[in-house]
């Protein structure tokens, strides 16, 4: 049985007018949401070809779902409204399916590739849970869980801690996996220009 068999994949997208504010002295909203799109079509290229067949786009946003779907993802249109919430449509969504695993991936990892996702789904195997912490160890930037109902989700200030916390808690297994390009998430100006020095493709 492959890594993959059974996972679902749930990649959460902001409405593009409202995405990566904290870049606006730098990049104005076109620009903004060019960067959004490219970085969710290199997570969705990465999850597919680590394997992984069921990769959904959850977003309010129709030109994200247009575009999650030019690049081989589900798109799942958001009824609600914040990132717990969307993810939780997107579970829903894999239960529904009858998924035994379901991983979380942001949309703003520009760095990711194939085998990064292949190194969470080889943690996880005999896990529960697999945690991914971004660079500054305080927010998570993968998540996965098996089943895909084993934990909520905490996503937000601290969540690298409130997931392992809730993990404990529930007196579940967890692992966390920790990878430069899993912990390199794009905020800020300086996210930017680190990304401009590694010399990786971006826009």
């Amino acid at each position: 049985m492959s890594l993959a068999s059974g996972v679902s994949a749930v990649v959460p997208v902001k409405d593009l007018q409202g995405t990566k504010s904290r870049l606006a002295p730098i990049l104005d909203p076109g620009a903004r949401a060019g960067l959004t799109v490219y970085m969710m079509g290199r997570v969705v290229a990465a999850i597919r070809s680590s394997g992984v067949e069921d990769v959904c786009v959850v977003s309010p946003d129709r030109i994200v779902l247009h575009e999650a779907q030019r690049r081989g993802a589900i798109p799942l249109a958001q009824e609600s409204r914040g990132l717990n919430p969307a993810l939780e449509e997107g579970r829903r969504r894999a239960l529904e399916l009858g998924a035994t695993t379901l991983l979380i991936l942001p949309a703003d990892l520009p760095l990711l590739e194939a085998e990064d996702v292949l190194a969470v789904l080889k943690a996880s195997e005999g896990q529960a849970v697999i945690i991914a912490p971004d660079g500054a160890r305080s927010g998570t930037n993968a998540l996965l869980t098996r089943p895909p109902d084993a934990l909520p989700f905490a996503f937000g200030p601290d969540s690298f801690q409130a997931h392992l916390e809730a993990a404990r808690k529930r007196d579940l297994d967890v692992k966390v996996c920790e990878r430069s390009h899993l912990a390199f998430d794009l905020d800020t100006a300086g996210d930017l220009a680190r990304l401009k020095k590694s010399g990786a493709a971006h826009p």
